[in-house]
């Protein structure tokens, strides 16, 4: 997620210079090419971490790290990874399926963690 914003702050450096970070942004940035894209895909990474967070969370603090858990926190991080580069290079079906293996490991680690908390 950092290195998403750092590429959507250095294109804005780059395409509006310095002075325009500096402003009060009344001027909304354009949410055409690659700007906008990288605007998209910012904004969609944090509403990912957003739903991925809480079962991680959950997951950690009961200790219940298992293989398959950790297997499917590498998935959505390497989905997640995937969908950037996707988003930004405009590679859309790459873009939608990393997308969905991204919401199915969400979905599978909420699963473990609800799992994990009626077990414990």
């Amino acid at each position: 997620m950092a290195i998403s914003a750092l590429v959507q702050h250095l294109n804005t450096v780059g395409s509006k210079g310095v002075g325009f970070v500096f402003t009060d942004r009344a001027t909304p940035l354009s949410r055409d090419g690659f700007a906008g894209r990288a605007a998209r895909t910012l904004q969609n990474n944090l509403e990912s971490a957003a739903m991925v967070t809480p079962p991680a969370l959950v997951i950690a603090a009961l200790g219940s790290e298992t293989d398959v858990i950790v297997t499917t926190a590498l998935i959505y991080l390497a989905a997640r990874v995937g969908f950037t580069a996707a988003y930004w290079f405009g590679i859309n079906k790459a873009r939608s399926a990393s997308w969905a293996i991204g919401m199915a490991a969400i979905a599978t680690l909420t699963y473990f963690a609800i799992e994990q908390q009626i077990i414990s």
